[in-house]
């Protein structure tokens, strides 16, 4: 038991230095809380790392941008990229590098210099909005009013047109209107089950490709395999959070009430240890000395990223119980609700993503606590 504690602390440390190493600590601008502004009259003259209920950036960041919370509003200029996650996300400010936006809701209102990738239930890019190069989007409803400067690959169940497309558009589309003042500047390749809905007006200039997508026969085979997929994911979750919460109950119930209490933290170090901690073991891989740190470090984060679930389900089925809280119970409740979310059409890609960020974050701050724990009782 001493040693596979002192391993988990071990390895939690690997990682927790690599993602400090490789930013955290450098960055002069670090705001975590509820409530999270950045006035008017503000500039920060470096990166901006945000993590909180409610983000709202009015002032300039004349550097990078990384946020992660419930409602995120960009207004201010943004001489950079920005890597930004959460449920409502509204762009209303020149960038001028790259977004990279995951949420549930998301609204352009303005212009993009460099190119966006884009995760979410519903995509809006307004009339103002401009992305300056090329459209990578996941959404079950994209509607484009705006201006894309290239090209555009898009996954949706209905894309609606009222702006412009550079040149081609690609991708698997159930529906495909082109409005009145829509236009397509090149060609159209992609697979759906109806051709394009063209209107008086709109234009596709180039060819139109559509691929009939494969026919998948539903039959008491394949429905099999769908509930043993169902229960190959639910079970490996529930044993090990039920042996882990068994082996090591105050470290589950103290990480969801931290996270209770400061969402946006645990929101804001799994963003982050997502984004960096990949690029930081590819580098150690380029390096002969760094090979044996990159094996470890991918080993411990890959023990991390199947942790995940179990903590996201406690912390589920805690919120649900309240009153009636019992660690076993919470597990198996929270750890049920999320198997079955993830198996949901489009929602499933969400919650899988949102599990992997809060989980990764609540494991990471809760290793930072038990080493500091740990050398205060050695010191």
């Amino acid at each position: 038991m001493i040693n596979f504690k002192t391993t988990a602390i071990s390895l939690g440390a690997i990682l927790i230095s690599v993602l400090l190493f490789t930013g955290i600590a450098n960055a002069q601008s670090f705001k975590a809380g509820d409530s999270i502004r950045v006035e008017k009259s503000q500039t920060i003259d470096s990166m901006l790392m945000a993590g909180g209920k409610t983000i709202e950036i009015a002032g300039v960041v004349n550097g990078d941008v990384y946020c992660a919370g419930q409602s995120i509003t960009i207004s201010g200029q943004i001489n950079g990229d920005v890597f930004c996650a959460g449920q409502t996300i509204t762009v209303s400010g020149p960038i001028s590098g790259s977004v990279r936006l995951a949420g549930q809701s998301i609204t352009i209102n303005s212009t993009i210099g460099g190119s966006a990738s884009i995760g979410a239930q519903d995509l809006v890019l307004s009339s103002q909005a401009i992305i300056g190069r090329d459209l990578l989007g996941g959404s079950e409803n994209v509607t484009i009013a705006g201006k894309i400067g290239r090209d555009s690959v898009i996954g949706s169940s209905s894309l609606i047109i009222d702006g412009q497309i550079g040149r081609n558009l690609k991708g698997q589309l159930e529906s495909i209107t082109v409005g009145p003042t829509g236009e397509i500047g090149g060609n159209v390749d992609y697979i759906g089950t109806s051709n394009p809905t063209v209107n008086t007006g709109g234009k596709i200039t180039g060819s139109v490709n559509r691929t009939e997508p494969e026919k998948k026969q539903q039959n008491d085979y394949t429905a099999a395999l769908n509930i043993g997929s169902f229960f190959f994911t639910l079970l490996p979750m529930l044993i090990v959070g039920l042996v882990l919460i068994a082996l090591f109950p105050r470290i589950f119930v103290d990480s969801s009430e931290q996270t209770i209490k400061k969402p946006g933290r645990a929101v804001l170090v799994g963003f982050l240890s997502l984004i960096v901690t990949p690029i930081a073991i590819v580098m150690a891989f380029v390096s002969i000395i760094g090979i044996p740190l990159a094996v470890m470090t991918l080993l411990i984060w890959i023990l991390v990223m199947l942790s995940t679930g179990p903590f996201v389900g406690h912390l589920i089925g805690k919120l649900i119980m309240r009153s009636n809280y019992q660690a076993g119970w919470a597990m198996l409740f929270g750890v049920t609700i999320l198997a079955i979310l993830l198996y949901v059409p489009f929602v499933g890609g969400l919650v899988w993503i949102g599990m992997m960020i809060l989980g990764s974050g609540m494991i990471l701050i809760q290793t930072k606590k038990l080493m500091k724990r740990k050398s205060l009782k050695t010191a």
